[in-house]
Parts: structure tokens; sequence; C-alpha cells
């Protein structure tokens, strides 16, 4: 699939073949951290309800593992809108340190510096990476239900288009841990929406959504290269022994941390 599990005293995923191109993408699971329950461990989201000091452990461990500079990191308010903002090297550290300077409205983030580390923060919604090692330009996402059906996927490869000039079919696209349709079922009248909007196939066995799925179609749409997408298979709901899922701990949990950077 293109991922690799490192587990560590911090454990990751990671996609090694984007750093042939230039990029490094890493996704943090929830273990090797020191966030008590229902957190436990390696909660990197400040607005849920952890102990801040415990997060800004969690981020230092997660970041040395990885390799990025926590100053460096710029994370999005996320409120499962379509913003997609441009940020540049004087957005350095929003988010990093506290989500009350995070970057205000939007759900996505597009960049061209080579000195920022663009993160979201996820517990069954799917991140999503955009690299562009043409133009040398790389954006991030965050999609749920609303996100997707708001087309957040394909509003940011637009956005890279209008600002940066980018070829979508230049670009690689990762999307992360997710739930997954075993585990994602919704109320008729949402099936509806996303049938109008992406097809039956999005639909698996009755009310069940696949999101991946959904975004998958978008982005073709929006000109990227099926082949140029990878998809982590791993269900966020079906194993909360690794990665936080809101629906299976009936949102009492912490959020995993999904990073790209250029390297």
């Amino acid at each position: 699939s293109g991922f690799s599990l490192h587990l560590k005293s911090v454990s990751y995923l990671s996609v090694p073949f984007l750093q042939k191109s230039g990029f490094l993408v890493s996704i943090s699971t929830r273990i090797g951290g020191v966030s008590q329950k229902p957190y436990h461990s390696l909660n990197l989201s400040y607005h849920v309800g952890d102990d801040p000091e415990a997060v800004n452990e969690n981020r230092e461990r997660f970041s040395e593992a990885i390799g990025f500079d926590l100053d460096s990191l710029v994370i999005a308010q996320q409120v499962h809108g379509d913003k997609v903002s441009v940020v540049d090297n004087s957005k350095a550290g929003c988010g990093a340190f506290t989500h009350k300077n995070a970057i205000p409205g939007a759900d996505a983030m597009i960049t061209r510096s080579k000195k920022l580390t663009l993160g979201i923060l996820t517990a069954d919604c799917v991140p999503i990476m955009i690299a562009d090692p043409v133009e040398d330009t790389f954006g991030i996402a965050h999609a749920g239900w609303r996100g997707t059906l708001h087309s957040i996927g394909a509003k940011t490869v637009i956005k890279m288009q209008n600002e940066f000039a980018i070829k979508p079919k230049n670009c690689i696209v990762i999307l992360g841990p997710a739930i997954r349709p075993c585990c994602y079922s919704v109320g008729e009248d949402l099936v509806k929406h996303f049938i109008q909007e992406f097809g039956s196939e999005v639909c698996v066995s009755g009310n069940n959504l696949d999101l991946h799925k959904a975004l998958e179609i978008q982005l073709v749409k929006a000109g990227i290269q099926k082949e140029n997408i990878f998809i982590e298979s791993l269900c966020t709901s079906c194993n909360t022994d690794l990665l936080y899922s809101h629906r299976a701990e009936n949102g009492h949990t912490g959020r995993i941390m999904s990073i790209i950077k250029r390297i």
C-alpha cells in the first residue's frame, strides 16, 4: 500500500516512497505518549480536554521521532468547512503550542515553503496529504462527511492550481487512516446526499459510507491521476488499540496527527 508502520517508543505510519520525491509524510498512532485515559497515550490535540502539559510532551516526542521542529508546525482550526488557507513562513508555529492561534476557520492549508510542516488532527475523519514534486508545493486537508460533501479535497487541489500553477496530474495524494465502511453507518438522508454527489459506489452494504472512495472520486474529477492516490486501509474504529476513534470511543478520546513537509 506504500505505508510502513514503525513500532518504536513512539509509533507512527510513514510513506517511504514519497521521500524519494522530497516529501516527508508521517501519521502518528496513539502509542508512546504520556496522556491518561481516555486520551491514552499519544494524544496530540489541545482541544479535546486533555492536560495541555501532556499534549506538549506528546508533540515533542512525535516531532523528535519523525524529525521535524515543532516551531515549524502549522495546524488548522478544523471547523468541518471548506476553507483552504495559503500559509507562508510567517505562520510557523501557529497551532503548534496552543489551539488558540491555529489557522482560523480553515480545514485545509497549502504552501510552497520548505520551512513549514503542515499538520491535521483526526480521530475518524480522513487526513489528506497532497505533494507536487514538480512545483515543489504541498497541502493538507481534513475531511469528515461534511468536508467531503463540501469537496474539500478537490478545493485544495484547485487552490494549489490557482496559487502555485500546479498541474494536478503531477500530484501524489495520500489518504490516511480513518473510519472505514465496515464501521461507518449513517442516516438514510446522508447516504442519499453522497449517492447524488458521488454515485452508488460510495455506499457499502446498506447505510455504510466509504469516505475514502468519495474523496478519490472527487480528486480524480479535479485532475489527480487515480494511480497517484494512495489509501491507508486501517479502520480507526476497528483499531482503537492503535488509533483514536471518535465514534468507537463515544466522543471522548484523543487525536492522531498527520504531517507533510519538504525534506
